[in-house]
């Protein structure tokens, strides 16, 4: 395969790094690596080869990523040789791709620094086969080899088979060694994107034994909100509490993240209680135990809204006292609302005289007092991130508990990631991001699933904070994860 090489360059100064499948850039330990450039994301930009392609997916960025200055979204990029991918306030990467020289083509030329990207990408003539190659040079007699070249010819390749079948035979042996200490997780491509998007699918196509190795494949955050996505609830006439400024969030969110005096993150002296492991299978073990299945889960959003008309969930303010919402719905888009089949997955039209859309248009016409448009795919968007704002009654009252105890010891709020999702919205976002959870069971779609975000906390915080969840869970409360790599976060399910 071709070598490739990412030089990188930022004010901390410049560094190489080798791509041989997949690698992600960030400012936090989210990403594989951490680049000291304030204007990067948590995890910001991800770079994976597919065979001798090459790809660049921006991962939700607040500044983007830049390809030869062209801002991307959305789905891969591919990416050629001398390409320059510009990402945070000052990181600047070249791509450097070299092609591996085969037995009698020509030694590639190297590639010129200052020469545009297409101009040192592979031209036609230099895609010709290897073998075409040879032929044309062994046609004239004169040149012919000699017998005793051809018999050095073939005893070469024998050795090379040889030693090839033995190496396969070593490595074979080490991965079936390694694989009783850590099953493989294999990778697959979508092949329905318009690019492959690389994906892990936990549950679909690994190994139960694995569940618990793959923590970044069982959670999913979505992007954090900016003030200027927010809308406020100007009317609530029988729930005044949700009525919360966007200055009132941005107070609380300072105040969350504001700046420490000790070290934060994936640092050392955290205390991790066993209460807060045991991995994806002990929390469907719980389900399973508990009979939740996906026919008692929300399909939609004709579900969640049917669940707040019966009161089996509530809307959570974007900010109290004791926690706030951060990102909760950024994922929602304005479309028509559809309904979906969680059984095969498949979206249908939401039809004007189904029982589903006369449920959406009467909560529409009064949601708390405030009336949206269903013909407004402003008023739809804001519909949706109010939809999944829901929650569990007991399971409200259980951050508030945890919020208030985490409030009164650090003066702080708690910063909230995730709460209810629709089978429909789990889905898409499992459909569209790496590391989102893909089974039939999906936590948040229980309505009493939650996450909290810690990376901005001081070692002392998380003990504390962990330790007042073990304590629910031997209690018999919660179950509790303590989630690292990509979405570090606590998963909390509290039992309803």
């Amino acid at each position: 395969m071709k070598n490739v090489t990412l030089q990188i360059e930022n004010y901390d100064g410049a560094k190489t790094v080798t791509l041989e499948d997949e690698t992600s850039f960030g400012r936090t330990d989210a990403a594989r690596i951490v680049l000291g450039d304030s204007g990067l994301s948590r995890l910001n930009t991800s770079f994976f080869r597919d065979e001798e392609a090459v790809f660049v997916v921006d991962e939700n960025s607040t500044n983007g990523t830049f390809v030869n200055g062209e801002k991307i979204s959305g789905a891969p990029r591919q990416i050629f040789d001398g390409d320059q991918i510009k990402i945070g306030s000052e990181t600047r990467i070249r791509v450097e791709i070299g092609r591996q020289s085969a037995v009698g083509s020509p030694k590639p030329e190297a590639s010129v620094g200052n020469q545009p990207s297409e101009d040192r990408r592979p031209k036609a003539e230099d895609q010709k086969p290897p073998t075409e190659n040879l032929k044309s040079k062994t046609q004239n007699p004169k040149t012919a080899a000699s017998p005793l070249l051809i018999i050095a010819s073939v005893g070469s390749t024998l050795l090379i088979l040889f030693l090839g079948i033995a190496g396969f035979l070593i490595v074979s042996n080490y991965e079936g060694d390694a694989a009783k200490k850590k099953p493989n997780l294999k990778q697959k491509i979508v092949a329905s994107a318009p690019i492959p998007i690389r994906v892990v699918d936990p549950l679909g196509g690994g190994v139960p034994d694995t569940l618990d190795d793959l923590v970044e494949a069982w959670e999913v955050q979505d992007a954090e909100f900016e003030a200027k996505d927010l809308v406020e609830i100007k009317t609530s006439t029988d729930a005044p509490q949700l009525t919360v400024s966007v200055a009132n969030w941005e107070e609380a969110r300072n105040l969350a993240m504001g700046r420490r005096n000790a070290p934060v993150g994936l640092v050392s002296g955290v205390q991790i209680p066993p209460e807060l492991g045991g991995g994806i299978a002990k929390q469907l073990a719980i389900f399973e135990k508990m009979g939740i299945t996906p026919e008692k889960l929300p399909k939609d959003y004709a579900a969640l809204a049917r669940m707040r008309n019966a009161n089996q969930l509530v809307e959570l303010p974007l900010a109290t006292k004791y926690y706030y919402l951060d990102g909760i719905g950024t994922s929602a888009d304005g479309s028509p609302f559809i309904s979906f089949d969680g059984a095969t997955r498949l979206k249908s039209p939401l039809l004007i005289n189904s029982e589903d859309y006369a449920v959406i248009q009467a909560l529409a016409n009064n949601y708390n007092g405030q009336k949206y448009d269903l013909n407004d795919p402003a008023s739809r968007l804001q519909m949706k991130r109010r939809l999944l704002r829901m929650f569990h009654p007991r399971a409200k009252a259980f951050l508030e508990e945890l919020g208030k105890a985490y409030q009164e010891k650090f003066n702080r709020p708690l910063k909230v990631t995730s709460l209810t999702r629709s089978l429909e919205y789990q889905f898409d976002l499992a459909k569209d991001t790496r590391n989102a959870y893909r089974g039939r069971t999906p936590p948040h779609s229980t309505g009493a699933t939650f996450d909290l975000a810690y990376m901005h906390m001081t070692a002392e915080e998380q003990t504390f904070l962990m330790s007042k969840l073990a304590e629910y869970e031997r209690a018999g409360r919660i179950d509790a994860l303590r989630e690292v790599a990509q979405t570090p976060c606590i998963h909390m399910f509290v039992f309803p």
